[in-house]
């Protein structure tokens, strides 16, 4: 009779949360990562609400991304948001970023922590989705749910990441340093061409 209450309050906070498994998890996962993988050219416009050092800042960044071979690709980024900073854009390539505002390179050193700040985290993020497997996937709110979870000496970093069931393009992203939310995205476009 316990077992009975206990896997039916259980299934019920399951449906209540909007949660779900999956059916063939590493299956999901492979082509999300493939899709990823041979894209030529991605591209995104992502609003960033940041957490980070006990204020929050909000952004708007596009991103391009292109493939030039199977061992090369280069990326743009670009500010949107907020008006005080609009135009700065940093062309991306490998882990090197160089900033611009009009045609004036500028002189800035990236953080430590890659992939936790507004400027580099759509970077990681496609780098998580072309390159890693997520540790847990399921279905939550009609979205592949995937989870990216990486421990390194200053702590550990869990990126849950939703993506479109049908086309796999990215709709928001919440990002954790320690158990702590840092950064949450909504991407309010993503396009990917094979």
């Amino acid at each position: 009779m316990f077992r009975r209450v206990v896997c039916t309050a259980s299934l019920f906070l399951l449906i209540l949360c909007g949660c779900s498994a999956v059916n063939n998890p590493e299956d999901i996962a492979a082509s999300v990562k493939e899709t990823y993988a041979n894209a030529s050219d991605i591209e995104i416009v992502t609003d960033i609400t940041s957490n980070l050092d006990e204020e929050t800042m909000t952004y708007q960044i596009g991103y391009s991304y292109q493939k030039q071979d199977d061992r090369t690709s280069k990326a743009e980024m670009t500010v949107l948001a907020p008006e005080s900073i609009a135009g700065i854009k940093a062309n991306i390539t490998g882990e090197d970023f160089i900033f611009a505002y009009e045609d004036t390179e500028l002189e800035t050193a990236m953080p430590d922590r890659k992939g936790l700040t507004p400027v580099d985290v759509t970077t990681y993020l496609l780098y998580d989705l072309m390159n890693d497997v997520p540790k847990q996937v399921w279905m939550e709110n009609d979205l592949i749910a995937l989870r990216y979870e990486n421990s390194e000496e200053a702590g550990t970093v869990v990126k849950d990441v939703y993506v479109q069931p049908d086309s796999y393009a990215l709709n928001n992203a919440h990002i954790y340093k320690n158990g702590e939310q840092i950064m949450a995205c909504s991407f309010t476009s993503c396009t990917l061409q094979p």
